[in-house]
Order: C-alpha cells, then sequence, then structure tokens
C-alpha cells in the first residue's frame, strides 16, 4: 500500500507497505529507499549522504501508524541497534510484528538492506 499519512509527517519514511493479520499479531513490512538528495539528508553527510538511525525508527513509527487502528503512537523503545549504515541508493526493507496488548501494541522488528546486512 502507499498513500496518505494520518498524522503530520514532514520525513515520508515509507515508500511501501503491507500488512497481513496472523491470528492476534499482525505482520507488518515496509520499504524505505535512502535518497542523498533528499532535504532532510543536507547536512548529514554532504557529498555521503548517511540515512540517519532517528530516521528509521520514524519509518517504523510510520508503518505502525498507517497499518494499526487508532494510529497508535511510539511511547518507549526497549532496545535499539545499528549494525551497518544506510547508504545513498540503499533500501531498507523494515519486518515488524505487532502483538496487542493492554496499552495497546508491542511491536519487534528487523530491518535488512537489499543486500541482505542487517
Amino acid at each position: 500500500m502507499t498513500g496518505g499519512y494520518p498524522m503530520a509527517a514532514p520525513l515520508a519514511a515509507v515508500d511501501g507497505w503491507s500488512r497481513e493479520p496472523a491470528g492476534e499479531r499482525v505482520l507488518l513490512t515496509a520499504r524505505v529507499r535512502v535518497r542523498g538528495d533528499d532535504p532532510n539528508l543536507r547536512g548529514h553527510f554532504p557529498g555521503l549522504a548517511i540515512f540517519p538511525g532517528v530516521f528509521i525508527i520514524e519509518s517504523l513509527s510510520q508503518v505502525v501508524a498507517l497499518a494499526l487502528p487508532a494510529s497508535p503512537a511510539l511511547r518507549y523503545i526497549r532496545s535499539v541497534r545499528f549494525f551497518a549504515p544506510l547508504l545513498d541508493g540503499d533500501e531498507l526493507t523494515l519486518e515488524a510484528t505487532a502483538t496487542p496488548n493492554r496499552d495497546g501494541w508491542d511491536v519487534r522488528a528487523t530491518g535488512v538492506r537489499a543486500d541482505g546486512t542487517r
């Protein structure tokens, strides 16, 4: 799916996404292409655009808001690790599992570049 965001999104951090119910859980997939000419990357870094880790978190937050009922808000991050940079031209695929809980949703995600690097 593609389309409008249910929230203010100065950074369009999702190029495409899908949602698949799996019992109580929901499986989410998002694609994000790094574009070195994106105005948000101008200073990060000139001549060698690197997609900041906070943008990856924003991508996950946006796909969750697009795909789950009532557009849940990110409340906290339990853990995050970044193993390799995302550079101009790279494509990131985020795969997430959302599990309902009494307060909303627990989301666990993994990101993989097109070359297979986590």
